[in-house]
C-alpha cells in the first residue's frame, strides 16, 4: 500500500472512528466509499488503531479495531466517539484568527467562513465576542515568503484596469523560460503559493501561472475583457491543473516508497496492485518534468507508457551521466 503522510491519514482517522462507532454494523465497502479510499488502505488503519489508546497503554486501554466479515468494527474509544470540544481561550483564539482572516484580500471562502464564525461567535458570552472583534481587528494577516510579493499589486492593477501584461515566465513543466502575453483575470492563493488564472496568447488558453516563476513583468496599453459568465471565485476554488487538448496520458507503476508522488501530483486513478504497488494514470502536456521525477524516484517507479517518456527518461539519464563524465 502506497506511504500516506501523517497530517491527512491524522485527519482521517479523527473523522473515521466517531463515523464507525456512530453506524453499526457499517460495512467495508461504505466506510471505503464514505472515506475515498481502498480496502487495503482501511485495514492499514485499523491496525494503526490497535496500536492506540490512552496510557498506561495496556491490553485493556487500547482501542479495538478490526473487520469482521464484511463489517467494520471500532471498540473501546468511547473518547474519541464524539468531536472534542474547544476551551473558551481556544474559540476566542479560533475567532480571532478567523476574522483576521476573512478580511484578506482572494480569500474567496470568505462567506462559508463568516457563516462558521457566527456560529462559534453564538457559543461565547457577548463579552468574550465583543473581545475576540476588538482583537481581530488589531490583527494583521499576509502571505508572505513566496518570492511572488512584489509583482501582486501590479498583478491586481491590471486585473481591475484588465490590462494586458507581457511576462517572462519559467515553465516547470518544460524546465525553460519563455516571453508571453496574458490577460490576467484573477489571482489567488493555494498551497502556500500565489498564482495568476489568465488567457495565455501563445496557447490560446486559459491557464495558471505560479506567480513567483514570473521573471519579469511588464503592463502594457492593451486592453482586454474576462469571458462572459467568468466566475473568479470558482476558479480560485477549482484545481491548479488545467486539463488540454495537447495533454498526453501517462501511467506509472509506484513502490509503497514513492506514495508520496500520487499526493502532490494531479491524476485521473490510483489503483492498487497485486504486488503492493499503485498504477497512476495522470496526464500532461510536457515529459521534462517527469523524466526528472522518474529519475529521481529511481527504483521505486516503472514507466508503463507511453514510449515516448520511457525515451525522454533515457535522453535526460544520459545526459545527467554526461555532465559527471565531463
Amino acid at each position: 500500500m502506497p506511504r500516506v503522510a501523517a497530517s491527512p491519514r491524522l485527519e482521517r482517522l479523527l473523522s473515521l472512528v466517531p463515523w464507525v462507532m456512530a453506524h453499526t454494523g457499517v460495512t467495508v465497502t461504505e466506510v471505503c466509499e464514505r472515506f475515498k479510499i481502498t480496502r487495503e488502505e482501511l485495514a492499514a488503519d485499523l491496525d494503526l488503531l490497535f496500536m492506540c489508546g490512552l496510557p498506561p497503554f495496556g491490553p485493556g486501554d487500547l482501542i479495538v479495531a478490526y473487520i469482521e466479515g464484511d463489517r467494520v468494527v471500532i471498540e473501546e474509544a468511547d473518547y474519541l466517539a464524539r468531536p472534542m470540544r474547544l476551551t473558551r481561550w481556544e474559540a476566542v483564539r479560533l475567532l480571532v484568527t478567523g476574522r483576521a482572516l476573512a478580511r484578506l484580500e482572494g480569500v474567496f471562502e470568505a462567506d462559508s467562513l463568516q457563516r462558521g464564525l457566527e456560529k462559534l461567535e453564538a457559543a461565547l458570552s457577548p463579552e468574550e465576542a465583543a473581545a475576540a472583534a476588538a482583537l481581530a481587528e488589531r490583527v494583521a494577516v499576509e502571505l508572505e515568503g513566496t518570492g511572488a510579493e512584489p509583482m501582486l499589486a501590479e498583478l491586481r492593477e491590471s486585473i481591475a484596469d484588465r490590462r494586458r501584461l507581457k511576462i517572462t515566465y519559467y515553465s516547470f513543466g518544460r524546465d525553460e523560460i519563455s516571453e508571453r502575453e496574458i490577460d490576467p483575470y484573477v489571482v489567488f492563493g493555494a498551497l502556500g503559493n500565489w498564482y495568476v488564472s489568465a488567457h495565455d496568447h501563445s496557447s490560446e488558453e486559459q491557464r495558471v501561472f505560479r506567480v513567483d516563476r514570473i521573471k519579469e513583468m511588464t503592463i502594457t496599453d492593451e486592453t482586454f475583457e474576462p469571458p462572459e459568465g467568468f466566475d473568479a471565485a470558482s476558479v480560485a476554488r477549482g484545481p491548479l491543473f488545467v486539463p488540454s487538448s495537447h495533454d498526453v496520458e501517462v501511467t506509472l507503476d509506484l513502490a509503497p516508497a514513492a506514495g508520496w508522488v500520487r499526493e502532490i501530483t494531479p491524476h485521473d486513478r490510483a489503483d492498487p496492485l497485486p504486488d503492493g504497488w499503485t498504477r497512476m494514470i495522470l496526464r500532461t502536456p510536457h515529459f521534462q518534468w517527469l523524466a526528472r521525477l522518474v529519475l529521481r524516484l529511481g527504483e521505486d517507479v516503472r514507466v508503463v507508457g507511453p514510449p515516448e517518456l520511457a525515451e525522454r527518461v533515457r535522453e535526460t539519464a544520459k545526459g545527467t551521466l554526461g555532465r559527471y563524465g565531463a
